[in-house]
């Protein structure tokens, strides 16, 4: 892509659907910045999504220059995974196999509100359905799918662009509760949680990822009064 600019990703001050792009863009040097609703715009969120400014009343969106906006974070990280050589299969099969593993990470979508909104009882009540009745059997089976891959990624050596989308939904996780992880996995699966720990390891050792994890906005008080601190819509946002 010969851009003329940076690309312009435009979300909220949340450690939610915009992180698995950004640590493409990261991991590939792709150039881009974050920016807020207001600065995109120049309207705040409610009088956007009441004009349609953007896709499906939706964020994040992608600016890609030329008046283009790509909505919705799947459509998002494949075209971010395509400037990133090696992330996005060339292959049909392989292709579609890391775009299963992508939605498939999608049942562990409620970890973005409770990490970032609910608050309280209602945190408490979701996190404990969430810990006890969502998260085991899915961990299990992408557990099973590192392991039988050979790892440390879900299709082998290499990343793909799907292992962003988990890495994300895992670490957000892992500040719901202390062991969350592990827990979920049980004792008696000890080779599952040794290769979740790798994968998260190998995707933190990702050129240019683990530098990013270490600058990015930390989620505080989450559970109780949940924000990023700084509370800025990412890294790479300026005033």
């Amino acid at each position: 892509m010969a851009a003329t600019r940076p690309l312009r990703l435009v979300y909220f001050a949340v450690r939610a659907k915009a992180e698995p792009c950004r640590m493409i863009l990261e991991h590939g040097g792709v150039p881009y910045v974050d920016v807020s609703v207001q600065q995109q715009f120049n309207k705040p969120w409610p009088e956007v999504k009441r004009q349609g400014l953007v896709p499906f009343g939706q964020l994040p969106v992608l600016d890609v220059g030329d008046g283009e906006l790509v909505a919705q974070e799947a459509a998002i990280c494949r075209y971010c995974a395509d400037l990133v050589p090696g992330l996005l299969p060339s292959d049909s099969l392989e292709r579609a196999k890391c775009e299963a593993l992508f939605h498939a990470a999608e049942e562990l979508f409620v970890c973005n509100p409770l990490v970032n909104v609910y608050r309280g009882e209602d945190f408490e009540g979701k996190k404990r359905e969430f810990l006890d009745n969502v998260l085991p059997r899915r961990l299990r089976n992408f557990a099973r799918i590192l392991r039988d891959s050979g790892g440390p990624f879900t299709m082998g050596r290499s990343p793909n662009y799907a292992d962003f989308k988990w890495y994300h939904h895992l670490s957000n996780v892992s500040l719901l509760e202390d062991g969350a992880l592990k827990a979920s996995l049980g004792s008696e699966e000890a080779s599952l949680h040794d290769a979740v720990v790798a994968f998260m390891a190998a995707v933190e050792g990702l050129e240019g990822v683990g530098e990013y994890l270490r600058r990015r906005p930390k989620a505080v008080d989450v559970g109780t009064k949940p924000m990023l601190d700084p509370p800025i819509c990412g890294s790479r946002f300026q005033e």
